[in-house]
């Protein structure tokens, strides 16, 4: 497998098991959730990722660590958004 079809692999990894904890958060009425990067994510899918959420007007990222994030959203505003 190469190098870049390994990247893409890990990326949507990553992404379907953050959209996982996000939708559980949301269904619990929750409007954060704590991410972390496991030791077989890729980096740059994690930082990719943690970017895009960044880049929506009704999200906020903090990260706490190089393996850790704090992502919360305004729920009136992401609805407002779909």
């Amino acid at each position: 497998m190469s190098a870049t079809t390994k990247a893409a692999v890990s990326y949507q990894s990553l992404a379907r098991r953050i959209q996982q904890q996000v939708a559980r958060a949301r269904d619990r009425e929750q409007f954060a959730v704590t991410l972390y990067r496991f030791d077989e994510d890729d980096p740059s899918a994690w930082d990719r990722i943690l970017d895009e959420f960044a880049e929506l007007d009704y999200v906020s990222v903090s990260r706490v660590g190089p393996a850790e994030a704090l992502v919360s959203w305004n729920p009136t505003e992401a609805e407002a958004a779909s």
